[in-house]
């Protein structure tokens, strides 16, 4: 029998559940069963059966509004769970959706403000504050939360008087309620929550908890009733929602804390109690402990227990040996509930007892549900089977999309075997997919860095595992060369936009010399540079895009000279070029200047420059060389005549400019920025310039760059002032990148 793996060679190893997958039977052959083991619990494939049932839950929500508000507790179950898929997924809808929702509900939780249903939304919020960290997202719920707090909490728990809407009075509360506490108290630091969700839990436990059952009756008014067989009636999902908030309110404990220990307890209870309940078709139904009164499966608390029980295995508390068959059997069953569009059902309707599910019932609740499980089941087979070199995490409130990150060679490479590094590629294990990289040389014989090119939405984490092999093509992105053929250009390109400088021969030509940063526009992802230059018809639109940016005697489209009292001191054109890494990634050259006057100083320079794959700017290194310890300079974007729109944003260090449109050409935006700030920028007759300091022998460094609305990406000067302030937020704020 021969088991395959979902990526080849020895990358992933097999999943943890493979050798106890029960096996499929296929069609007769030479009148045997042939058997076939299943990838069905790597994390690839988890994800992408999350994804499609996820997908399907926000298609259904576009198609046809919402079932439930927005703020309700079934759609904040729903977000539990979304939130857990966009901290794995490359997909960047799953965060943004969430963002919105929060938006769109202005950050408020439901009109009835302490009934715990109604407050449930406020996990989302306070999850998406600790990746955003913007108050506004729990301002509203935390002044909600302080009132809960300074609240006495002294009425009786009997299911009377509408005790619901003023305390946790029933099981289901205990996911709604707690949790959210929790997750403020992480997001704010604020022990205060935690440690009253901490309270009024065990107010609730004291009350529903059957400690001979080991489990909860769903309110006070279940207290003595019987089901048919003459059990004591335990609702599948309502004991779900308890496991589901065990662990969350556990996930949100700090080590140390004094109250750890009895939760983890309790956990260890109910963990044990519900294992030995599973049915024989992998769920648990509608009534724990009168099943064959209810036998349709039921999605809604099965997801919670293998999401809870996966949860205690991947945290320690419970045994692998004894718990991973029954997740196995959980999730196995969990999705074969799925339809082939991923539709989700035999989800037990709203209730709040045991009731009928059948295989086209369906909830926003059971599909939160089913993606905590699966969660938690990518968690364990990356910590367990497909070991990570790498793991890069998002952890801004910013989608990286194909961005390029960095990771020093040496510290990459110190853990791989000799043989691994003679041939090598880089896969996500979550997808199954190769991350395109490129080594970086600088200029010399050994590699200073490998660059990989990842898409990360906000709070998301990549896993990358390194294996042995050729890596597959990737096609270029970035290139540059020196063009002897058009006056000693220096040309360089990525897949948004193409720039050149200018080199000694065109000073011979005086009416077409200019100093600056000369941009073209491109509308195609390929490399334009040679055809271009060979064509010699780049100043019209083949359908590529176009060079129609004036640069003259000005900085042009941002770079950098040193300055005096209203003057400028430009070089002249560069001498000598060096090209020091050449794509897929990332394109890097050097220009060296030969030595002038800036006032009363000489000053030599060298600019190194380097463009990344899928970037509107590059990052530019000025080193001068003088006598002193520094000299100002200025970095300046050319204006036009025509009225322009203009962004001096000092406090930031972003500096942009919208240009007025040239006619058919369509409209360039020119932009620097700088990880600092900037005081002091401003207009003048030519340019828009931002001021500095630069000191001998000392790199001075910034970004500069260009969008054109025909490009299709960015198609505005709001758009294009966005992106230039987000990237001064990304070069402050770069992934995060773990060697394992």
């Amino acid at each position: 029998m021969m088991m395959k793996k979902i990526i080849a060679g020895s990358l992933l190893g097999l999943s943890f559940l493979h050798a106890g997958l029960p096996v499929h039977a296929t069609e007769p052959v030479t009148g045997q069963h042939a058997t076939v083991f299943t990838d069905a619990y790597t994390a690839a494939a988890v994800r992408t059966q999350m994804e499609k049932v996820a997908s399907w839950q926000w298609r259904h929500i576009t198609a046809n509004g919402w079932n439930h508000a927005p703020t309700d507790w079934t759609n904040g179950a729903m977000y539990a769970g979304m939130m857990s898929l966009a901290q794995v997924t490359s997909n960047p809808f799953f965060i943004d959706r969430l963002v919105q929702v929060g938006k769109d509900n202005d950050w408020n939780t439901g009109p009835d403000r302490f009934f715990a249903d109604e407050y449930c939304v406020g996990q989302l919020y306070s999850q998406l504050n600790s990746v955003y960290k913007d108050p506004v997202m729990i301002d509203k719920f935390r002044k909600l939360a302080d009132s809960i707090v300074a609240a006495p909490h002294t009425e009786s728990l009997e299911w009377k008087d509408g005790i619901h809407h003023r305390e946790w009075a029933w099981c289901d509360a205990l996911f709604m309620g707690p949790p959210a506490l929790a997750y403020l108290s992480t997001a704010t630091g604020d022990s205060r929550y935690l440690e009253t969700a901490d309270k009024l839990w065990w107010k609730t436990t004291d009350y529903l908890y059957n400690k001979q059952d080991s489990l909860y009756y769903r309110d006070g008014s279940y207290i003595g009733k019987k089901e048919k067989n003459g059990t004591n009636v335990y609702w599948s999902r309502g004991n779900g929602w308890v496991m589901g908030g065990l662990v969350r309110m556990l996930d949100n404990m700090p080590a140390g804390y004094a109250g750890k220990a009895r939760f983890q307890d309790l956990y260890k209870q109910m963990a044990y109690r519900i294992a030995a309940l599973q049915t024989a078709d992998g769920t648990w139904h509608a009534s724990l402990l009168d099943p064959d009164s209810y036998p349709a499966k039921e999605t809604s608390g099965t997801g919670f227990y293998v999401y809870a029980l996966m949860w205690g295995v991947n945290n320690g508390l419970l045994p692998e040996k004894k718990f991973l068959p029954i997740i196995q059997k959980g999730w196995e069953a969990l999705t074969g509930c799925v339809q082939p569009n991923g539709k989700l059902g035999f989800v037990q309707e709203i209730g709040a007892a045991p009731g009928k599910a059948t295989a086209n019932d369906t909830e926003v609740y059971g599909v939160g549900a089913f993606l905590l499980a699966g969660s938690e089941l990518i968690k364990y087979d990356l910590r367990k089977n497909a070991a990570a070199h790498l793991v890069i995490s998002n952890n801004t409130g910013i989608n990286r999309i194909e961005e390029v990150t960095e990771i020093p060679y040496p510290a990459f490479s110190a853990k791989l075997s000799k043989q691994t590094l003679k041939g090598f590629k880089v896969v996500d294990i979550v997808s199954g997919q190769e991350i395109p990289y490129q080594l970086i040389y600088e200029g010399g014989k050994s590699a200073k860095k490998i660059l990989l090119q990842v898409t990360l939405p906000a709070a998301a984490s990549l896993y990358a595992a390194v294996a042995e092999g050729a890596p597959a093509p990737v096609k270029a992105k970035a290139y540059g060369r020196y063009v002897p053929e058009r006056k000693d250009d220096y040309a360089w390109e990525n897949d948004r936009m193409a720039y050149r400088m200018y080199g000694k021969a065109l000073e011979l030509v005086p009416k077409e010399m200019a100093y600056g940063i000369d941009v073209w526009a491109k509308r195609t992802t390929d490399m334009v540079i040679d055809t271009w230059y060979k064509l010699d018809n780049y100043h019209h639109d083949n359908g590529q895009g176009l060079d129609y940016y004036s640069v003259g005697l000005t900085l042009g489209a941002g770079d950098t000279a040193p300055s005096g009292q209203d003057t400028i001191y430009f070089p002249k054109n560069y001498r000598q070029s060096k090209t020091l890494d050449n794509g897929p990634l990332r394109t890097t050259f050097s220009l060296t200047y030969d030595t002038w006057q800036a006032g009363n100083t000489a000053v030599t320079v060298t600019k190194t420059i380097s463009l990344d794959a899928g970037s509107q700017l590059n990052k530019m290194q000025v080193q001068y060389s003088f006598k002193g310890n520094d000299i100002p300079v200025v970095t300046g974007i050319v204006k036009r005549k025509e009225p322009g729109t203009v962004l001096l944003d000092e406090k930031t260090g972003v500096m942009g400019y919208w240009e007025p449109a040239h006619g058919d050409d369509g409209t360039l935006g020119i932009g620097c920025v700088f990880a600092r700030e900037v005081p002091g920028m401003k207009t003048d007759r030519v340019h828009l310039l931002s001021p500095g300091t630069a000191g001998s022998q000392q790199p001075y460094e910034y970004y500069f760059g260009a969008a054109w609305n025909k490009g299709g990406r960015i198609t505005s000067a709001e758009e294009w002032f966005s992106y230039l302030e987000t990237f001064a937020q990304k070069i402050k704020q770069p992934l995060q990148v773990t060697i394992q």
